[in-house]
């Protein structure tokens, strides 16, 4: 009974992650056409882990490896921090 109770558990939870994403799609997408605001530039990757989601949900959402999102969310914050690598190049 207790097997069952947490695999109801981990599905609800994966639901609840699902639809915190796809609320804030929405009300991303809303904002940015109405003009009611200014809403931060962030990828969608960022926009999705914002939302709750892991790297490896949204790399299944995406078609992505879960390498690839987490390598765009490093270059995201380092781009946000104003690093740059050796090259001159935004990390």
């Amino acid at each position: 009974m207790a097997g069952s109770i947490d695999r109801t558990t981990e599905t609800l939870d994966r639901i609840d992650a699902k639809l915190g994403a796809l609320l804030a799609l929405v009300l991303d997408s809303h904002i940015r056409e109405s003009g009611i605001a200014r809403p931060k530039e962030r990828s969608i990757d960022r926009l999705l882990t914002d939302a709750g989601l892991s790297a490896q949900t949204i790399a299944a959402l995406l078609g992505k490896t879960d390498r690839a999102v987490n390598l765009a969310l490093q270059r995201e914050r380092g781009e946000k921090n104003g690093k740059k690598a050796p090259n001159g190049k935004m990390v």
